[in-house]
């Protein structure tokens, strides 16, 4: 029902058939059990003598720096923009089934975090929403109360229905004859308000 978390498409099992790299273009033999894979194609593999063992090649320095003649310019790496990266998104999360479904991104000090979510349950959708974003506040404080301290600072001010007070009093046995005073001291000695479901 509900997927979440730090997932990764990378972290897929291989088949045999990609583990095979000797039938793709941009790989060259050079000896037993070693190839050299070349980024943008074929590549150019090295003399025999190295191949099997020889002298070692000296690194070739960039075609462009090997001054005078023919040089070929390699084209450059194509850059992603934040256009692309929100076409990408908006791809990715359209491929879920699920009614509701997000992926974010944030930055808290020098720590990137990232939550993934996708589920037919609103409920769902807003706590994992709540609770991921208090955990990385939170800190040791734990969520129940990082959670009640957002909230409680937000300008966002919370409307909660008439029942859920009712049921809180009614589960600490306070009823019209009790004071505002015993209310305080029950939500006190509870170290605060929660509301029961």
């Amino acid at each position: 029902m509900v997927s979440g978390g730090d997932q990764d498409d990378d972290d897929r099992v291989l088949s045999p058939d990609e583990l095979a790299i000797e039938e793709q273009d941009e790989v060259a033999a050079i000896g037993e059990d070693r190839y050299v894979i070349g980024p943008d194609g074929p590549p150019s593999a090295p003399a025999d003598g190295a191949a099997e063992g020889g002298a070692p090649q000296r690194e070739q320095p960039p075609q462009g720096d090997r001054g005078g003649g023919n040089t070929t310019e390699q084209p450059p790496e194509p850059q992603i923009t934040g256009r692309d990266v929100k076409e990408w998104l908006a791809e990715e999360l359209d491929t879920h089934d699920s009614k509701y479904a997000y992926h974010i991104a944030s930055k808290y000090g020098g720590d990137i975090s990232h939550q993934q979510l996708a589920t037919d349950d609103v409920g769902a959708a807003f706590d994992g929403l709540l609770v991921w974003y208090a955990r990385q506040l939170a800190g040791s404080t734990s969520i129940d109360r990082a959670l009640g301290i957002l909230l409680g600072e937000s300008s966002v001010q919370v409307k909660y229905p008439t029942k859920r007070l009712i049921a809180y009093l009614e589960a600490n046995d306070l009823g019209p004859d009790d004071s505002i005073k015993d209310l305080v001291q029950t939500v006190d000695d509870e170290d605060g308000l929660k509301f029961p479901r």
